[in-house]
C-alpha cells in the first residue's frame, strides 16, 4: 500500500508546540515544588506558577514554529533538530549556571532555571516530534 505524501502543516506544528508546552509546564511546576522543598529556596518570587506557565508556553510554541521551518525547507532530519535543541539548551544552561559566581552552581535561581531549561529541552526533543508526526492528531 502506498503511503500518502507528507505535507507539513503550520497549524500542526503550532499545536504540537502548544501541547508540548502544556506538558512541560506541568513538569516544570512539579520540579519547582520539589526543588524548593529540597533546597528550602524561597527568595525567587518571580518564579511563580504564572511566570513558569507563560515562559514555558511561549518558548515551546516558538520551538514548534522553528520545527515547522525545518520540515518546510526539506532539511528535516532528526539529528538536525536534535543537535539544534541540544546546542540551544546547553548554551542556556551554561549561561544561567555561570552568571553569578557568588553562589554554588546548582543552588538558588541557577538550579531552578537550569532544571526548567533541561526539562523543557528534553520534551522539545521527544514529545514535539512525536506529536508533529503522529498521523491522527490535529487533523
Amino acid at each position: 500500500m502506498k503511503e500518502p505524501e507528507y505535507f507539513p502543516a503550520f497549524s500542526k506544528a503550532l499545536l504540537a508546540g502548544a501541547l508540548t508546552g502544556m506538558a512541560a509546564t506541568l513538569i516544570n511546576v512539579i520540579y519547582e515544588v520539589i526543588f524548593r522543598s529540597i533546597t528550602n529556596y524561597e527568595p525567587a518570587a518571580w518564579f511563580n506558577f504564572f511566570s513558569i506557565t507563560f515562559a514555558t508556553m511561549i518558548v515551546l510554541t516558538l520551538t514548534g514554529m522553528f520545527f515547522y521551518l525545518f520540515a518546510k525547507n526539506n532539511s528535516f532530519k532528526s539529528y538536525d533538530v536534535a543537535i539544534a535543541v541540544i546546542v540551544i539548551a546547553v548554551i542556556c544552561t551554561t549561561a544561567f549556571l555561570h552568571s553569578d559566581k557568588s553562589q554554588a552552581a546548582f543552588y538558588g535561581n541557577h538550579g531552578l532555571v537550569a532544571g526548567f531549561v533541561i526539562l523543557s529541552g528534553i520534551l522539545a526533543l521527544t514529545l514535539l516530534p512525536y506529536l508533529f508526526r503522529h498521523p491522527k492528531l490535529f487533523l
